[in-house]
């Protein structure tokens, strides 16, 4: 496999931006570094792809070299601000949970780059990529053995360190939430279920409003795009596989 050089990282990068405002469609930019920049279709698509899911903060599950996330991760925080170099690194480390999890597989590179670009940034670290830093550690300790793992408990800490970490929140329309809870009727709305408890506070069925279109991602917060769903459901809309 042909090395992709840091002049068509850095065509890739610029393609995938005019992509994210709308200047080109996914599949023109795709063409143009086939046919300008020598890059085969699919990695093309890849460089746009991932680019797309970096600035959302989403699991990549095509793999990235080190060298392109050197590239990526600053220029993200340069031309899109510290909210989206945090999704960004959240992004990247979410790739190395999933990447390390299919088998005897260490992104030592990656770790590095990614590591380096946080400790880069100034100010506080943001609850998303704090939380996927730890799945990518927690997926890194199941792969060792039982007795390294023992042997590292032997000699922990006990005590947890606290770090301070910064969170967005969407302020969102109570009149949506009552009214979406109220269509359930107790039940699920994803597997049909009752309502796995009741709440101590009020004694009605407990469910979880849950955005279609996530508001992250430029959802509208309205009963239409939202569905109430059991705690269970609503791991599994952000978490599971499907």
């Amino acid at each position: 496999m042909a090395t992709i050089s840091l002049a068509q990282i850095k065509a890739a990068f610029a393609l995938a931006e005019s992509v994210n405002v709308g200047r080109l469609t996914f599949e023109a930019a795709a063409a143009e570094l086939r046919d300008q920049h020598g890059l085969n279709i699919n990695s093309a698509r890849d460089f746009i792809g991932q680019y797309r899911h970096m600035l959302r903060g989403e699991v990549f599950k095509r793999s990235l070299s080190a060298t392109a996330l050197e590239y990526f991760l600053p220029s993200i925080e340069r031309n899109s601000g510290r909210e989206a170099a945090d999704n960004a690194a959240s992004s990247v480390w979410k790739h190395i949970a999933y990447y390390e999890a299919l088998g005897d597989t260490h992104l030592a590179k990656l770790r590095s780059v990614v590591e380096k670009f946080q400790a880069s940034l100034s100010g506080i670290t943001s609850a998303q990529v704090q939380e996927s830093r730890f799945a990518a550690a927690v997926v890194q300790s199941t792969r060792d053995s039982s007795s390294k793992r023992r042997e590292r408990l032997e000699n922990a800490n006990s005590t947890p360190n606290i770090i301070f970490v910064k969170t967005k929140v969407y302020v969102r329309n109570p009149d949506v939430v009552a009214e979406v809870i109220a269509r359930a009727n107790g039940s699920c709305e994803l597997c049909k279920k009752p309502a796995p408890f009741l709440r101590k506070s009020d004694g009605t069925p407990y469910l979880e409003v849950h955005h279609i279109d996530q508001l992250a991602h430029g959802g509208k917060d309205t009963v239409q795009n939202a569905i109430a769903i059991c705690p269970n459901c609503h791991r599994r809309e952000h978490h599971g596989e499907d």
